[in-house]
């Protein structure tokens, strides 16, 4: 396997950010901003990603910054695969409970995420989405 070094690591991370910005302007119908802004702002993200941190990236703390959008991504039950089943729940009561209304499972307010991976690894029709 090829290692990249942290010039290379920033310019992929850098074009990955590019792209996933064209993606989500394409799934709203929206055009981004073109190929030259769009260079520019992966130029930038890739130096400030390349100093080793976000405090220098024009996006830090802001809807665009790709760090973030990844770390708030929360874990969840697709109601529409649940079962209601209940395993999540005997696995990890501390994470899951069934809601009454639905029936379906539903994860508890500040559950861990290593206790909603236990939960997650035992549903049989993979419902939990992390």
């Amino acid at each position: 396997m090829m290692k990249l070094n942290t010039t290379a690591k920033a310019l992929l991370i850098g074009v990955v950010a590019v792209a996933l910005v064209a993606v989500a302007y394409a799934a709203v119908g929206r055009s981004p901003a073109g190929p030259a802004q769009a260079t520019e702002i992966a130029a930038e993200v890739a130096t400030a990603n390349a100093a080793g941190d976000c405090a220098n990236c024009p996006y830090a703390g802001t809807d665009k910054c790709p760090a973030a959008a990844a770390a708030a991504k929360k874990p969840y039950v697709d109601a529409s695969k649940c079962i209601g089943c209940g395993k999540c729940v005997r696995v990890a009561p501390e994470a899951f409970e069934i809601d009454k209304k639905t029936g379906k499972a539903k994860i508890k307010v500040g559950a861990s995420k290593a206790a909603v991976a236990r939960g997650a690894k035992v549903c049989p029709v993979d419902a939990v989405i992390q």
